[in-house]
């Protein structure tokens, strides 16, 4: 195991930054990166310490993050347009999915 992860962290930045209008949140570059293949791009084209932009709230972004990492997140009238629009920004199919089943059932 000791050789995969050298070779994913050379490989791969393990630690990635999303930018908000508030303030940088530090995430866990492989995990976004096996969920969004933009974001996969992203941190393989970067030469530092990535920082992807994302012209949202924190709490917006921390709702995608927490979906991004396997959580459970209500979608609502609250949350629906930062998850919609990060699904679609970083074509993460499952965020779209949730909005339009909120959508339909509303």
């Amino acid at each position: 195991l000791g050789d995969v992860t050298e070779y994913l962290n050379e490989y791969f930045k393990n630690e990635v930054y999303l930018i908000t209008e508030d303030r940088p949140v530090k995430c866990n570059g492989l995990i976004l990166a096996a969920r969004s293949s933009i974001i996969k791009e992203m941190i393989r084209d970067s030469e530092n310490i990535p920082a992807i932009e994302f012209s949202d709230d924190v709490p917006g972004l921390l709702e995608c993050l927490r979906l991004l990492y396997g959580g459970y997140v209500v979608v609502g009238k609250a949350n629906c347009r930062s998850i919609f629009k990060f699904g679609k920004i970083f074509q993460v199919q499952e965020m779209i999915d949730a909005v339009i089943r909120w959508v339909a059932e509303d």
